[in-house]
């Protein structure tokens, strides 16, 4: 059925559900020392092996993923409501966004720590580059050398985001609706040429580019299903919805494996496809627990998950200083390094003190940034806010609900 609607915000809050997944994989991972010899002989090792996802980059590629999702999303909803993408506005929501923490960190990367360090026994040096990080450039540097202070060595997906973020809004706004699928499709087969000719750095830019082509042929064809009623993305989303239990913990299994392994077993000629593989398993994740009816479970209802994900950018930014800062604190304290300090105490308080810090953070010093937009640029008149669109009521997302917290995290704001 066809009919006029007024543009509104739009939110899935089992991504936030997910983001908190995600993140909670990505700092046991920084957080426990599971390499740690005390732990090695010990009757908890296999316990903790188990738990630890060994590749963070495999993670992040989720996060990647998600990003072009919901970013292709909301300027194909954009170009559809307003009839182009507002480029500048674009880039302004993204400074106010990931400029005033990202600037913190790197304060405290190249001039807190390294002051700190000056008072200790042991000579300190960063290897990493100022500039590079002021530009968003870093992870070329990544595949090169990593920096000395761990609060420094997570800022490299933010690199990648940036360029993502120059990138994107361009291509949506130049290309035509009708090509966009072909031209990711495009992208994602120069990428997988590149992968397959090149030896892979979990940091280059060309490694993580499957990533946002994958995201964003995903949200291309939900777009086409929703709004125009394209007979295969149809049936391949009402596929999606209709999956069948059994189906779905396959999809969760392999996720499981793949995000503690890789396919590092698997044959030579297959490895240079894993960042594919495991983007195609993070997509299936993401529309099932969007649009799955049958979901064992929605991420989105559990409210510590989705509270994680809400501040999923202030958590990633500060986990890493929040370890250090913990580690640096039990060392000077003379607390001897036992199992149950590796893999407990240390991981219990830095995780805390990451959680804490993220709250206050966003609460006193990024939201006051981000209500800057809707100062310096005003919403659109109402009258370019409606358009006429076709519903498909089995195609709508299994939870779409606005949330206001929702409207300020990393990847859910609003277009305009």
């Amino acid at each position: 059925m066809a009919r006029t609607v007024t543009r509104k915000r739009f939110y899935f809050e089992n991504l936030d559900g997910l983001r908190g997944l995600f993140f909670i994989l990505v700092f046991i991972s920084h957080g426990c020392d599971y390499k740690s010899p005390e732990l090695q002989t010990h009757w908890v090792n296999p316990i903790v092996q188990f738990g630890t996802v060994h590749d963070t980059s495999l993670v992040l590629s989720f996060f990647f993923v998600m990003s072009s999702f919901i970013i292709t999303m909301l300027l194909l909803r954009e170009k559809q409501f307003e009839g182009q993408v507002h480029i500048g506005a674009f880039y302004l929501r993204r400074l106010l966004r990931i400029a005033p923490l990202y600037l913190v960190m790197l304060g405290i990367g190249f001039g807190l720590y390294p002051w700190l360090r000056s008072f200790g026994s042991h000579p300190y040096t960063e290897v990493a580059s100022l500039w590079h990080h002021l530009v968003f450039i870093q992870n070329f540097d990544f595949v090169e050398r990593m920096p000395e202070f761990l609060g420094l060595s997570v800022l490299w997906s933010l690199a990648v985001e940036e360029q993502f973020y120059l990138v994107w809004p361009l291509l949506l706004a130049l290309v035509p609706r009708r090509a966009l699928f072909a031209t990711f499709l495009g992208i994602l087969a120069a990428v997988l040429a590149w992968q397959c000719t090149h030896d892979l750095s979990p940091f280059h830019t060309l490694t993580c580019a499957s990533d946002l082509a994958v995201g964003g042929l995903a949200a291309v064809a939900v777009f086409h299903a929703h709004q125009y009623r394209h007979p295969l993305a149809r049936r391949w989303l009402l596929a999606v919805r209709h999956q069948s239990p059994v189906l779905i913990v396959a999809l969760w299994l392999a996720a499981i494996y793949l995000y503690r392994h890789g396919l590092r077993d698997a044959p030579a000629m297959v490895q240079p496809f894993e960042r594919l593989v495991v983007d195609i398993v993070a997509v299936s994740v993401l529309l099932e627990q969007n649009y799955g009816r049958k979901s064992l479970f929605k991420l989105g209802y559990l409210p510590g998950f989705r509270k994680l994900g809400q501040l999923a950018y202030g958590l990633y930014l500060l986990h890493a200083v929040a370890i250090v800062a913990v580690d640096d604190v039990l060392h000077l304290t003379g607390l001897p390094k036992t199992v149950w300090n590796i893999v407990l105490l240390k991981p219990v308080l830095a995780f805390a003190l990451t959680v804490l810090g993220a709250m206050v953070s966003f609460r006193y010093f990024e939201l006051p940034f981000l209500r800057l937009y809707g100062k310096l640029l005003p919403a659109p008149p109402k009258a370019s806010a409606t358009a006429t669109v076709f519903i498909e009521p089995d195609l709508i997302p299994a939870t779409a609900v606005p949330a206001p917290l929702a409207l300020y995290t990393s990847t859910a704001v609003s277009s305009r």
